[in-house]
């Protein structure tokens, strides 16, 4: 018999950090510091952070380096949540897609960008990776007078969704599931209890 009610834990699976890839807006002159006061300061605690970005990893990888020098000590999970925009209109924007991959397999960043470089499509003559090297390349083949490799990789991003569902669209269910079979998050609710 249980002697304890419910408890409840607050989880954020879709935050988007300072530099994120599309609508970064996280400024001021310490953004990332700004950002991690923030999340540490939240009431209840946040104990597990879906760290949202467009099409690559880069911004989650960012918060496990901040998370290894000490902040956000109350966060216990972390884990990518790859959003990625479909050219299917809402009422206000677009249809998009996330994948929520687990860290528990210590290779799962691997493994995530070797499932994302499937995700391809044609465009300028050219074939395009969902890689971040590729965005980039796209980006700046879409418009020549870019210069900047984050501007470009921007751009890219979203050349690459307006894209994506004539171009893989049937690829990305079957990528879904994959994902689902491999990485599931309910095996760490076990750890919380």
């Amino acid at each position: 018999m249980l002697n304890r009610g419910s408890e409840w834990r607050r989880w954020e699976p879709h935050i988007h950090a300072p530099g994120t890839v599309l609508n970064n807006q996280f400024g001021g002159g310490d953004p990332w510091g700004n950002y991690l006061a923030t999340v540490e300061g939240l009431t209840p605690k946040v104990e597990a952070i879906g760290v949202t970005d467009y099409y690559v990893t880069d911004t989650y990888e960012e918060v496990l380096r901040r998370k290894d020098t000490g902040r956000l000590p109350d966060v216990k999970l972390i884990f990518p949540n790859i959003e990625l925009r479909l050219d299917i209109a809402a009422k206000s924007g677009f249809v998009n897609l996330h994948l929520l991959v687990s860290p528990e397999d210590a290779n799962h960043l691997a493994e995530l960008r070797r499932i994302l470089t499937r995700l391809q499509f044609l465009a300028h003559g050219d074939r395009f990776d969902c890689t971040r090297d590729d965005l980039v390349r796209l980006g700046k083949r879409s418009d020549p007078s870019i210069t900047d490799e984050r501007a470009a990789m921007a751009h890219g991003a979203t050349q690459f969704w307006e894209s994506l569902k004539a171009a893989i669209l049937p690829a990305l269910f079957l990528l879904v599931s994959l994902v689902e079979l491999r990485y599931r998050l309910p095996r760490h609710l076990k750890s919380y209890q």
